[in-house]
């Protein structure tokens, strides 16, 4: 989208920003450390951020960049949570192999706080009952190779998070990386992974982004989480932009690029300076105020302009290691085949910006930005993948598939192929599916409207969790994990 003229004039002002105005740091630690850096304080208190110090860090991230892009790849079949996951937990080459033959998905992104219900179409908050069915659910679901962990609200906030993955390891082996709401939770994830990993040092169920408020402002609990992480050992950030168009940022998307890029990039200075040999990233998730109705939403050209604007700038001029969504997620707030649109609209505009036809359908099951889930367009969103996934560039051309004495039988006896021992071998090849019928409405019983798609995909995942079988973990890993639980319980609450 950019020439290089255009990338050159939007690196000078993205470095320029940082340095005329800099960065609020809500940390003295890390105020103190990059001024001992070479930065220096502006009289409105924020941090200015040298050329110099970028570029440090800038040829720092280019020693791993092609190794990046490389990783990358994984998203675009898996989600960037999952991707990550299989990064931490060293499966990069498994997961490969595995995700070209069986058609696997995530499932509900970074964790719903809400829960749709479809029968009484009403809104729920995330409690233990919900949380431990969509648990049932990934479990059930072989298709599913991974879950987030559901925010509970029915528990102690303190140590719902440590308390909730637990309890998700409890009912599934696929459960995801846990973002640490508060800093001092970190800790107790890093126990956790390490017990279920049997390998000291391994953090696979830490996940979570150090976000960067707009304006450039590196706040509070993100400066405190970077902190611990640099005490804990723990070598990886993700520095994250999440602007609106039009509110955050200006709403032309040349002023929206220099915007979300020196976020991502001043931030992604201060974690290089507090660790200068730790894996960096960077995530642009940019929203869109509808000017018309006040929503903010995902949905829209601008914002796949956007994220793939300042990606293709950091893959350019600040060594890449920019982690952009396919979609982040629909914005509305109810399953259905609006929720479709935008997902298909999200992923047609990342295929065509990129030149890439191969990038998957991206719904996953989310709702309202994010915030809610719903299994009933989880089941919709997964029959749409595995429609995709059933699509193949090559034949098999060999003497089984191509049963010439058989065609020349049938065509000199004008008979059909219904009826014959090829056909009973091979029909269970062709792609049928248990949600898009082709039976004309009304005389096999299917009304053939969206109120059909919705109720068959909500009775399924219903029957699925019927079949669950929960992991056998050793038990002295669940009472070493228990032990963890009580100790967070008695230094947290």
């Amino acid at each position: 989208m950019l020439s290089s003229q255009e990338k050159e004039m939007l690196r000078v002002k993205t470095c320029d920003l940082l340095r005329k105005e800099g960065m609020k740091i809500a940390n003295e630690e890390i105020a103190a450390l990059l001024l001992k850096k070479g930065c220096s304080q502006a009289p409105s208190g924020r941090i200015r951020i040298p050329c110099e110090l970028i570029g440090e860090m800038v040829a720092s991230q280019k020693k791993s960049q092609k190794q990046d892009a490389e990783d990358q790849e994984l998203y675009l079949t898996c989600g960037i949570d999952w991707a990550h996951h299989i990064l931490w937990t060293n499966k990069q080459e498994e997961m490969r192999k595995k995700l070209g033959r069986t058609f696997m998905m995530s499932a509900f992104d970074c964790g719903p706080t809400k829960f749709y219900d479809y029968p009484t179409q009403k809104v729920m908050p995330v409690d233990t009952s919900i949380f431990v069915e969509m648990m049932k659910l990934a479990q059930s679901t072989p298709e599913i190779g991974y879950i987030s962990t559901w925010y509970r609200q029915d528990v102690p906030q303190e140590t719902e998070r440590i308390e909730s993955l637990i309890l998700g390891l409890k009912y599934t082996d696929k459960v995801d990386g846990i973002e640490a709401i508060d800093p001092r939770q970190i800790k107790y994830l890093q126990d956790i992974g390490e017990i279920i990993c049997d390998e000291p040092a391994r953090t696979p169920f830490l996940a979570g982004s150090q976000c960067i408020t707009s304006p450039l402002i590196l706040e509070e609990r993100s400066a405190e989480e970077m902190v611990e992480r640099v005490k804990r050992g723990i070598k990886r950030f993700h520095i994250t932009s999440m602007p609106t168009i039009g509110v955050s940022t200006p709403v032309t998307l040349a002023g929206s690029i220099v915007m979300s890029a020196a976020e991502i990039l001043g931030g992604m200075t201060a974690a290089f300076c507090m660790d200068p040999d730790a894996d960096l990233g960077g995530r642009m998730i940019a929203n869109v105020l509808d000017m018309k109705t006040g929503s903010v939403t995902c949905y829209g050209p601008e914002t796949a302009m956007l994220n793939l604007s300042v990606k293709e700038l950091f893959d350019a001029c600040f060594g890449g290691h920019l982690w952009v969504e396919v979609f982040f997620s629909p914005g509305t707030k109810r399953p259905g085949l609006q929720t479709v649109c935008e997902n298909l609209y999200g992923v047609h505009s990342y295929a065509k910006l990129t030149e890439n036809a191969d990038i998957c359908y991206p719904g996953m099951g989310t709702l309202d930005n994010g915030g809610m889930g719903s299994p009933t367009q989880f089941m919709l969103d997964m029959e749409i993948r595995k429609s995709q996934f059933a699509l193949k560039n090559k034949i098999a051309v060999d003497e089984e598939s191509l049963d010439f004495e058989e065609i020349c039988e049938k065509v000199r006896d004008g008979d059909n192929f219904l009826s014959s021992d090829h056909t009973f071998r091979h029909f269970r090849e062709l792609w049928s599916s248990k949600i898009f019928l082709t039976d004309e409405p009304k005389p096999g019983g299917w009304e053939g409207d969206e109120k059909s798609l919705l109720e068959s995909c909500d009775r399924q995942w219903r029957e699925n969790i019927k079949t669950v079988q929960p992991p056998e973990w050793p038990e002295e890993k669940m009472r070493a994990l228990e032990e963890v639980l009580d100790r967070a319980k008695r230094e947290l609450l």
